[in-house]
C-alpha cells in the first residue's frame, strides 16, 4: 500500500479525491516558488515552468490520461492560428473541446461521481473555448465589439507555449478558477507587482483567510458525508419521516454537499492570491484588491435571500464565462428568456448526459422566472414596495427569501447530487415533485390571477422610455 492508499484508508476518502486535494494544496508551495524565482523572469521561462508543473499535476492525478490535456493544447493552437477571426473557429472549438469532453463522459460514466481525467478537462474545455472566442473578438473591428468583449479580446494571437501554459497553469488547471488570457498575461507580465517591482506582501493575509475558510468548509462537508450519506435518501428511515422533515433533511444535505465545492474553490483561490493571479487592482483607498479570481463570495452565499444572490456568489468564474461568452452573444435573438434557456442548456450539456443535470437547470430557470415576475408585480403594485421597505418588514422578507431559495435548491439538487435517475427518483417522489408543481403549475396560475386582480401604478412616459432602452441594450 502506497502513501496515498494509507491516507485514503485513514481518512475514509477515495484515493482520487485525495490526489486532487493534495494537488490543490500544492498550489501554495508552487506559488512560493513562483514568487521567489520566476515572477521577474521572461514570459517564456514562466510559461515553461507552468507547463512542466501542470503536466506533473495532471500525471499525478490522471496518469497517462494527461495525453487528453496535451491533445487539447494542440487543438487550441491549431484553431487559433489557422481559423483566427472566423465563425468556423468558434464552431471548431465547440465541436472539438465540448465533443471531446462529452466523449470522455460517455466512456467513463458510472453510477457515482468519479474523479477521472474529465474532471480537470471540463475546466480546460471552457477555458479554451473562451480563448478561441476572445481571439475571434480580437480579429474584429473594435467598433463592432461590445464593452465586455473589448475587455477580453486578444489582438496578439498566442503561440503554442503560451496556450499550453494558459491551459496547464497549476492554479487553474484542475478545479478552476476560470480566467481569461488577458488576465493571465497581466499576471505573467508582472502588472500586479508593487512599486518596487516585487510581489506585494499584502497577498499573505487574504491568502491565509481563504485557505482557512476552505479548510472549515472541508471539515463541514466531511462531517455531513458521515451524518447524512447519500444512500440514506432511499432508505426506509428516510421515507418514514414526515414530508416537512424529509424536505428539511434534503435541504441540509444540499448545503453540506455544496461545501465540498466551496472548500476546493476557496483553497485554490488562496493559492492564486499568493501567486498574484488573484490581484484585481486597487480599491478607492489605494489598497490591493485580491478578488480577481473569486469563485465564492462567502457572506453573500451564506446570507443571500434571493436567486440573484446565489448566481452572484457561487461558481462565479463559470457564471462569468456563461454570461460573457454565451448569454450576451445571443443578443441577436432579442429575447432574454430564450438566451437564458440556451445558456442553461449549454451548462447542463457541459456537466454531462445525466437527466438530473437538465432538470436541475430547468428548475433554476423556473425559480429565476418566478422571482423576476414577483419583483415586477411588487414594482407595479401601489404600496407594495413601500410596505416591504419598512425596517420592521426586512427580517421577515429575509427569512422568507432564505427559506424559499434553500428549500427550492435542496429539492433541485437531489437530481444533480444523486447522479443517476434510479437513485434520485425515489426521494423526488417522496417529496411529491414539489419543486416542479410550485414553479411550473402553481406559480404560473397564481401569477396570472395576481396580474388581473392587483391594482397597478398608472403607466408613465418614463416607464415606456425605460422599457424601450432595455430592449435596445438587449
Amino acid at each position: 500500500m502506497g502513501v496515498i492508499g494509507a491516507l485514503s484508508e485513514a481518512t475514509s476518502a477515495s484515493e482520487d479525491a485525495l490526489r486532487l486535494l493534495l494537488s490543490v494544496l500544492a498550489g501554495y508551495p508552487l506559488a512560493v516558488v513562483h514568487r521567489t524565482f520566476f515572477y521577474n523572469k521572461p514570459a517564456q521561462q514562466q510559461h515553461l515552468f507552468f507547463v512542466i508543473v501542470g503536466i506533473c499535476l495532471w500525471y499525478f492525478n490522471c496518469g497517462s490520461s494527461v495525453i487528453h490535456a496535451l491533445a487539447s493544447v494542440i487543438g487550441a493552437y491549431l484553431i487559433t492560428s489557422q481559423l483566427r477571426g472566423t465563425y468556423a473557429s468558434i464552431y471548431a472549438a465547440h465541436i472539438f473541446f465540448l465533443g471531446y469532453l462529452l466523449f470522455g463522459y460517455w466512456h467513463h460514466e458510472t453510477d457515482t461521481y468519479d474523479i477521472t481525467w474529465t474532471t480537470p478537462y471540463c475546466i480546460m474545455t471552457l477555458r479554451y473555448i473562451g480563448l478561441v472566442m476572445d481571439v475571434y473578438d480580437g480579429a474584429q473591428k473594435a467598433e463592432h465589439l461590445k464593452p465586455d468583449q473589448k475587455l477580453t479580446a486578444i489582438t496578439d494571437k498566442p503561440g503554442l507555449l503560451e496556450i499550453a501554459a494558459y491551459g496547464l497553469f497549476f492554479q487553474g488547471t484542475l478545479v478552476g478558477p476560470q480566467f481569461t488570457l488577458s488576465k493571465f498575461r497581466s499576471f505573467v507580465n508582472g502588472d500586479w507587482l508593487d512599486s518596487e517591482g516585487k510581489p506585494p506582501k499584502s497577498a499573505f493575509m487574504p491568502s491565509i483567510g481563504r485557505f482557512l475558510a476552505g479548510c472549515t468548509y472541508m471539515v463541514l462537508h466531511q462531517w455531513g458525508q458521515f451524518w447524512i450519506p447519500d444512500p440514506w435518501f432511499n432508505s426506509q428511515s428516510f421515507n418514514s419521516l414526515s414530508f416537512f422533515w424529509r424536505w428539511s433533511w434534503v435541504t441540509l444535505w444540499f448545503r453540506l454537499t455544496m461545501y465540498k465545492y466551496c472548500a476546493m474553490w476557496l483553497i485554490t483561490e488562496g493559492a492564486s492570491i499568493l501567486s498574484g493571479l488573484g490581484h484585481n487592482g486597487k480599491d478607492q483607498d489605494g489598497n490591493d484588491r485580491w478578488d480577481g479570481v473569486r469563485d465564492l463570495h462567502i457572506i453573500k452565499w451564506e446570507t443571500g435571500h434571493d436567486y440573484n444572490s446565489v448566481v452572484e456568489s457561487f461558481n462565479c468564474g463559470t457564471n462569468t464565462f456563461a454570461k460573457n461568452h454565451i448569454h450576451r452573444r445571443l443578443r441577436w435573438l432579442n429575447n432574454k428568456l430564450a438566451s437564458h434557456v440556451i445558456t442553461l442548456t449549454y451548462l447542463a450539456i457541459w456537466h454531462g448526459y445525466h437527466l438530473g443535470y437538465f432538470l436541475l437547470f430547468g428548475i433554476e430557470l423556473g425559480c429565476v422566472q418566478a422571482q423576476n415576475q414577483l419583483y415586477a408585480l411588487i414594482k407595479r403594485t401601489p404600496g407594495w414596495t413601500e410596505a416591504i421597505s419598512q425596517p420592521i418588514a426586512r427580517p421577515f422578507i429575509w427569512l422568507f427569501g432564505k427559506i424559499t431559495i434553500s428549500y427550492s435548491m435542496g429539492f433541485a439538487f437531489l437530481m444533480f447530487g444523486l447522479i443517476k435517475t434510479k437513485y434520485w427518483i425515489g426521494p423526488v417522489k417522496s417529496l411529491y415533485f414539489i419543486g416542479f408543481i410550485i414553479y411550473f403549475i402553481v406559480w404560473p396560475i397564481l401569477h396570472i390571477v395576481l396580474l388581473r386582480v392587483l391594482p397597478r401604478h398608472p403607466k408613465k412616459v418614463e416607464d415606456v422610455k425605460s422599457t424601450t432602452e432595455e430592449k435596445k441594450e438587449l
